[in-house]
């Protein structure tokens, strides 16, 4: 009688464990990449949107409304010297952006920014952070100006009690095995901050962590949120940070965000960085 031996594949760690080696990735994240600047250039298409109000509820919320949305987008690019800061307190760190370029042109002064959007850190900074994000818009880009690099940063071990969290098995993420875990904010005073003329608005979020399975570092994270405008209205917004070792630390080597309402995508932007310096990072 012959009998093969057929190797089972290894266990996936526990959820626990996965949790661990993010909070270890996140806290060393927070000690190099502040001290890192770079290179960004963002392409963005975009179009926006006019709405127009037909009936209001008792308390001002829309209750019918209609948008016109334009059928062409507009394109820009924007290459802008990147780092990061922190500011308030307790201090909250924030992306800082020096605009080189705006397609082609060097920067000016161009006009107010109309519509910006951030992800916090830490407690809400919301004047530093709008000042900060009206910089990049510059008047000519349509749509959310989004802060999404230093986004590893929300799950060290001090916040994780802020989300939910489940293990969701193995991916294959550019030819690596990676374990993906799912999350879902459900307290803390993180989220997706909206600036708007009107006001501020927060959303909570929710989406997907993929760790390689050679060393368990974050390689990917994805962020959803949902917006009820109007009984007919939603608006979604989906990003997806890419992240990449250097000699210098792990540090984003992509952020794609884009915003849609109901089905019809408003804006989309892509963001690479490259040139990054800093201080070398020993482990």
């Amino acid at each position: 009688m012959l009998i093969c031996a057929i190797p089972l594949a290894a266990q996936p760690p526990e959820t626990r464990e996965l949790l661990e080696a993010l909070a270890r990735s996140a806290a060393i994240f927070g000690r190099t990449f502040p001290a890192i600047t770079a290179r960004e250039t963002l392409v963005q298409k975009g179009r926006r949107g006019d709405l127009e109000v037909l009936k209001r509820g008792r308390h001002q919320e829309i209750r019918e409304a209609v948008f016109s949305i334009p059928p062409d987008f507009q394109t820009h690019e924007v290459v802008s010297a990147y780092s990061l800061a922190s500011s308030g307190d307790p201090p909250a760190f924030h992306e800082v952006r020096r605009t080189l370029t705006v397609d082609s042109v060097p920067a000016g002064d161009t006009g107010p920014a109309r519509h910006t959007m951030t992800l916090d850190i830490r407690d809400p900074d919301d004047e530093t952070k709008k000042d900060l994000l009206e910089e990049l818009e510059q008047g000519q880009l349509q749509g959310a100006a989004v802060d999404f690099g230093p986004m590893l940063l929300l799950f060290k071990a001090a916040r994780q009690g802020e989300y939910s969290f489940k293990a969701s098995g193995r991916r294959t993420l550019d030819s690596e095995s990676v374990f993906v875990v799912k999350y879902r904010q459900v307290s803390g005073d993180a989220g997706l901050t909206d600036f708007r003329e009107r006001g501020v608005t927060r959303r909570p979020f929710e989406g997907e962590i993929w760790l390689r399975e050679s060393d368990l570092v974050p390689s990917r994270i994805t962020l959803e949120t949902e917006e009820l405008l109007s009984p007919k209205y939603a608006l979604r917004n989906e990003a997806e940070i890419r992240y990449q070792a250097s000699p210098f630390g792990l540090v984003p080597a992509s952020v794609v965000h884009r915003q849609y309402l109901n089905q019809d995508l408003l804006v989309e932007n892509q963001f690479r960085y490259s040139e990054y310096n800093g201080k070398t990072f020993i482990p």
